[in-house]
Parts: structure tokens; sequence; C-alpha cells
């Protein structure tokens, strides 16, 4: 009986572990994607009505009212957004890298230089999402199917 229970228990935990590992690669694509679709309305925005960083960033999506939150309490636009992908804790090292180079470009003085860095910046997002999917298909089906055969050999073991 007791190892019934135990090995019922290991196979739960192996499965919960993987997956866990399983939604943070889910959320990383998920926070990729919005970043993303912010930047989209951020070009739209700045195509029709040049509008200001600031008011940009109000509507286009999670991160970047985080990033608008940071201007308003006296942070320039490169600064904010950099403590916004700082505080993201879903992102990879080549993500933030991207996000750095787009906060970098933000001190563009005219309409049309945050016009460019924008589109830049889709670019290299439309690479991290698809980045992400794969790596959400390859890694992220690993880890589920590779958390439950180990959790069955550890069972088969213990019986």
């Amino acid at each position: 009986m007791l190892k019934l229970i135990g090995s019922a228990l290991i196979f739960l935990c192996a499965t919960y572990v993987g997956m866990s590992k399983y939604q943070e690669l889910y959320k990383r694509k998920r926070v990729l994607s919005g970043v993303r679709d912010g930047a989209i309305k951020i070009r739209d925005n700045l195509r029709c009505m040049c509008m200001p960083l600031y008011e940009s960033f109000l509507s286009s999506g999670e991160f970047f009212e985080n990033a608008a939150s940071n201007i308003r309490k006296g942070q320039l636009p490169t600064e904010a957004v950099k403590e916004a992908f700082n505080a993201n804790c879903h992102l990879n090292a080549r993500d933030r890298e991207c996000i750095r180079r787009f906060a970098d470009g933000l001190g563009a003085g005219d309409c049309k230089g945050q016009l460019a860095n924008v589109e830049m910046f889709i670019s290299e997002m439309d690479r991290c999402v698809d980045h992400a999917e794969k790596e959400l298909g390859t890694k992220g089906t690993l880890f589920i199917r590779g958390s439950i055969l180990t959790a069955a050999a550890v069972v088969l073991l213990m019986i």
C-alpha cells in the first residue's frame, strides 16, 4: 500500500515539475506577443497622430503601461522601458537585449526617428515570438513527456 501511495506521489510531483516548466515557456511567449502587439499600437499612434511616447504607451498593453507609469514617476522613456523589462521575470537574455536596443533608440528627437525605432523593434519581436513558439513546441513537449516518462521509470523501479 505504501509503495502505491509513494508511486502516485512521485508521479504527480514529476508531472507537476514538467507542467510548471511548460508554463514558464508559455508565459514567455505570451509576454513577447503582448510586447509585440503593444509595439504595433505604438507604431500606429506614431504614424497617425505622432503622439508623444507617454500617451502611446498608455493604451499599448501591460508592458508599456508599466513603462508609462515609470515615465509618470519622472523617468526618461529609455529608463522607464528598461525598468519595465527588468521587472518581468519571464524574459530571457535574448529578449531583454532586443528590448534594451529598443529602449536605447527612444532618445530619437523626432517622430520619424521614433517610427524607425519602433519598426525595427517590431521586426525583432517577430523573430523573438517565432523563437519562443518553436521553443514552446520542442522544449515544452520535452518537459511534459520527459517528466511523465521519468516518473514512470522511477515508479517501475519502486515496484
